[in-house]
């Protein structure tokens, strides 16, 4: 196996252990007990606010559903999805900030304290998901100081605030003073909008710069997290301007049903998951469907990337291989990459894939779900390079006969005439006019067993075919005196095992035309469609040939081995179509 191969074979596996340890059951009771921690809390700032928050009835539901939606979303991630368990961390956070600023109702003054000094701190935390959706990581220098800056501006000001006003009054969303109870309120609000836009170009450049399929894992919870921004961004304006309070209250109902949104939109990967694996279950039940093309498809789909590319793993040779056989190397593009597939701890295939999608529990979900693909499909592979290895071993073998007798029996053939030469020459008057005819006789028979030795050498391999199939036929065509007009065949290139069969299928119809059609009009054509190179002979000859002859019979069963089609179509008097579709992939 190639050291690449191999490590990064070993990388895949080191990462299948350290999700397994991610839920192991002593993670799990852990994350269970920060969870019913959460709840509980989320259950106690709940009742501080009960009839103390300035909202209507109606606008409780989105409000307070938020956030423990979040904490709901962000729990299941940590359980299920351990790939995204940074993701599921920052919903939880989200869920928590949500209701931290219920604290503000608190008689307690150090928990009012808590309360105020992190209000805004939800608002934070729902930027860094935008930005960091749907790994959980940021991506670079600035987006990293933006997001910090929002914690540090958030904290420093309301810190500033709660000692510098006095008894200052709980901060609520939809407050239309709440960034001129003081200096430090007025420049909290200015910063958090310059912050804010910031955000929104992030997110523009982010959105700009991603792969497709890290668009569409991400558009659900971007969305609505880029409408949130905006909505924040209006609440700080109108703020400013001592808005209606009705304009505050309608702005932090769209800000909560928006928020509420997020959490089930960071779930549709999981339900897209979900609808995916029943897809391919459902394309499983007929196996006859099952083929390695059409579950691409299937896949590119699902996972989002039309570039996909799913190979079986050949575990005797320690290699991936193609539907031809050939060993399919690592991707070297910095925005490819590939995931191995394991069934049962044992090595099933690989997917050559964005590598946005590096790490989703959709790609170890392919492992159970294309396990019969796979396997079928290397099963092939293995059949593809016994057949490919039949026809090369077929064209070594020609070429070694070929040179065998055109570079061994031929030049012993030329010895022999020119000994018979030279011995005439010795003999002279001396030699009997019978023993003279004699050896006459046998040069003339060493000429024609040296145009019988080149004729089965050119049968066997003509040397021109070493430089394409084109050049191989035009040398058949000189030979036997056609006139090129008659052959159409590009100067492409195609594999020599290709161009072998379509030789060796060209070879034996122009034979069977001029010897038993009594052909005078012989025409090549050879075309190139899509993965197919496509041959044809035809003649004007007597027609009525059949697939019962030795040489028919032979260009059959090439045309087989490497899993092609072979026609023949000859009505007596009309003459004959003989034709060949060989895949070919360039």
């Amino acid at each position: 196996m190639p050291n690449s191969f191999r490590q990064m074979l070993m990388d895949n596996r080191d990462e299948t252990t350290t999700d397994s340890a991610a839920l192991s059951p002593s993670r799990s009771v852990a994350v269970a007990t920060i969870a019913v921690g959460c709840v509980a809390f989320a259950l106690y700032a709940v009742s501080l606010s009960v009839g103390k928050a300035p909202w209507s009835w109606w606008m409780q539901i989105p409000i307070q559903s938020a956030g423990m939606l979040a904490l709901v979303a962000g729990f299941a991630m940590l359980f299920r999805r351990p790939g995204l368990s940074r993701i599921g961390a920052l919903l939880v956070a989200f869920g928590v900030t949500w209701y931290i600023g219920d604290l503000q109702f608190s008689e307690h003054r150090a928990v009012y304290a808590v309360g105020f000094c992190l209000f805004f701190f939800n608002a934070a935390v729902m930027a860094q998901i935008a930005l960091s959706f749907p790994l959980g990581r940021l991506r670079d220098p600035i987006t990293t100081v933006v997001v910090i800056s929002l914690y540090g501006v958030i904290l420093v000001t309301q810190i500033t605030r709660y000692f510098v006003e006095e008894s200052p009054p709980p901060q609520v969303w939809g407050d239309p003073k709440a960034g001129t109870y003081s200096p430090w309120a007025t420049a909290g609000t200015v910063a958090g909008m310059v912050l804010c836009a910031a955000v929104l170009v992030l997110l523009i450049r982010r959105w700009r710069s991603e792969s497709p399929p890290m668009r569409r894992s991400a558009i659900p919870v971007r969305f609505f997290a880029t409408l949130a921004t905006v909505i924040v961004s209006g609440f700080l304006m109108v703020a400013l301007t001592h808005a209606a309070v009705r304009l505050n209250h309608i702005l932090l109902f769209g800000y909560a049903t928006v928020v509420l949104l997020v959490p089930l939109a960071s779930q549709v990967d999981a339900l897209r998951e979900w609808v995916g694996r029943a897809n391919a279950f459902e394309r499983l039940a007929d196996f006859e469907e099952v083929a390695s093309e059409g579950y691409r498809e299937l896949l590119a789909k699902w996972l989002g990337d039309p570039k996909i590319e799913i190979h079986p793993w050949l575990p005797d040779e320690e290699r991936c291989a193609n539907l031809a056989g050939e060993t399919v190397e690592i991707p070297t593009d910095s925005g490819r990459t590939v995931t191995f597939l394991e069934w049962k701890g044992r090595q099933i295939g690989a997917l050559f894939h964005d590598s946005s999608l590096t790490g989703a529990r959709q790609l170890k979900s392919v492992a159970a779900v294309t396990r019969i693909v796979l396997e079928k499909e290397a099963l092939q592979a293995r059949l593809r390079s016994s057949r490919n290895m039949l026809i090369e071993l077929e064209i070594k073998h020609r070429k070694e006969l070929q040179s065998a007798l055109h570079d061994g029996g031929q030049d012993e053939v030329i010895g022999i005439r020119f000994v018979l030469r030279d011995l005439i020459s010795e003999l002279g008057r001396h030699a009997g006019p019978g023993a003279i005819e004699l050896l006459q006789e046998g040069i003339a028979r060493s000429d024609r067993l040296q145009d019988q030795i080149k004729e089965v050498a050119f049968e066997l391999y003509p040397p021109a075919l070493d430089y394409g199939l084109k050049a191989g036929v035009m040398s058949l065509f000189d030979k036997l005196r056609l006139p090129p007009k008659d052959l159409t065949i590009p100067e492409t290139r195609w594999p020599k095992r290709v161009e072998h069969v379509a030789y060796r299928v060209i070879s034996e119809a122009i034979r069977n035309a001029r010897t038993h059609a009594r052909a005078k009009t012989i025409r090549v054509k050879v075309t190139h469609q899509p993965d197919w190179l496509i041959v044809e002979v035809l003649d004007d000859g007597v027609g009525g040939a059949e697939l019962r002859g030795v040489g028919s019979q032979r260009a059959l069963h090439l045309v087989n081995v490497l899993e092609g089609k072979f026609t023949i179509n000859s009505p007596h008097g009309v003459g004959t179509h003989v034709k060949a579709e060989l895949p070919c992939t360039l």
